[in-house]
């Protein structure tokens, strides 16, 4: 069939439009001075001194709990039953340390702050349409930095994270208890942990706007690189110079650093909540010949790989240290959604009940990883 000239015409328009795009797209000024820096308000996490920053949660004659968040998009749902559940128990803690990646890192506030947001949170994560987070944008997001506009997911955001919310994050702070949240800094390719109650405290050197950067932070942890674009922080005050951080689950699904561990708490409990499942096989649906399906199933054994890999290392580190070890995920026997971005009601009504009903259950939690051989298993000192 021959083209007209007409649609010859539409389709020069068409590429010259798509190259406009592509052109439009840019980053703010860096440079390689500042690709490395650990921002002010970040903990040096191989640091043998970071520790000290955990020395007022020390208790003489106490116990110190922590909660560490994973990632997994739209499969949140899931934590947020546990957490839910897990105070109609009457039995849920008041968490001296909450560390959140990605989705995690989103909830990771409220349930830092306590109880009283579990209302809130079910409503956050049970109830979302894709409008309320992303916005698809079609062939152009081939030629930008991301395929998604998560745009909606920054005005939900900065809806919650409010200037009496930050004031309570930074109330808790004063106490001793501590909140930690991770990206990664795509300039350096390393892990960043913010502590975010000493930038709800107005950060190291008196950010002009920490409300802002609490803000960017936590979309940042949740920035899945491609699909959504790269948020751009200024590692300190006083700099116009940017690094790009994105999701942190790239290059940690949980968090779960030696840091945490690192007081003199006579007793120590940690509890690990993985937002998806810790089988490495799926075989729901064999892979489909699209680029989508592939790239999907891909992405989700390597990402189900590095999380064991992040789950095992965090409970040797806990036994090694006298740290009890609690860890749940999603059953294995439960359907993932095609993508950690499909907003399904229906499944996430469905392992958000699978998690409020099954922590009030005796024998909720595991002592260790679900896939533990023999010979991983270490002698608890």
């Amino acid at each position: 069939m021959q083209l007209t000239k007409s649609h010859m015409l539409m389709r020069v328009i068409g590429v010259c439009c798509l190259i406009v795009l592509s052109a439009c797209v840019g980053r703010p000024a860096e440079s390689l001075g500042i690709r490395g820096l650990t921002p002010n308000e970040a903990v040096a996490v191989n640091d043998v001194e970071t520790g000290n920053r955990n020395v007022s949660l020390a208790k003489a004659n106490g116990h110190m709990t922590i909660l560490a968040l994973s990632g997994g998009g739209a499969d949140g749902a899931y934590g947020v039953g546990v957490l839910n559940g897990w105070t109609k128990t009457g039995r849920r803690p008041k968490f001296d340390i909450v560390t959140g990646v990605s989705t995690g890192a989103l909830m990771s506030v409220f349930a830092f702050l306590g109880p009283q947001y579990d209302a809130m949170l079910e409503d956050l994560y049970v109830n979302p349409e894709e409008k309320d987070i992303l916005r698809n944008r079609g062939v152009a997001g081939f030629f930008q930095d991301s395929l998604y506009d998560n745009s909606p997911l920054k005005r939900r955001i900065e809806k919650y994270m409010t200037p009496e919310l930050l004031d309570l994050v930074a109330a808790e702070h004063a106490k001793g208890r501590r909140l930690y949240v991770a990206t990664t800094n795509l300039d350096s390719k390393e892990l960043v942990v913010w502590d975010m109650g000493l930038l709800a405290s107005g950060g190291a050197e008196g950010r002009t706007n920490s409300l802002q950067l609490f803000q960017k932070v936590l979309r940042a942890s949740a920035a899945i690189p491609v699909l959504f674009p790269p948020v751009y922080i200024k590692p300190k005050r006083g700099v116009q110079l940017r690094q790009a951080h994105v999701d942190g689950g790239v290059k940690a699904p949980v968090l779960i650093s030696d840091f945490l561990f690192d007081s003199t708490a006579p007793s120590r409990e940690l509890f690990v909540i993985i937002n998806g499942s810790l089988a490495l096989e799926e075989t729901f649906e064999a892979v489909q010949p699209g680029i989508r399906d592939i790239a999907t199933k891909s992405t989700g054994t390597l990402t189900r790989e590095l999380t064991q890999q992040v789950v095992y290392r965090g409970y040797v580190r806990a036994q090694n240290s006298g740290t009890d070890f609690r860890l749940t995920a999603i059953p294995s026997d439960v359907k993932p959604p095609n993508s950690a971005i499909e907003f399904d009601r229906e499944h996430l009504r469905r392992i958000y009940d699978i998690g409020y009903k099954t922590v009030q259950e005796p024998g909720f939690w595991w002592d260790s990883p679900p896939t533990l051989k023999k010979y991983d298993r270490i002698a608890r000192r």
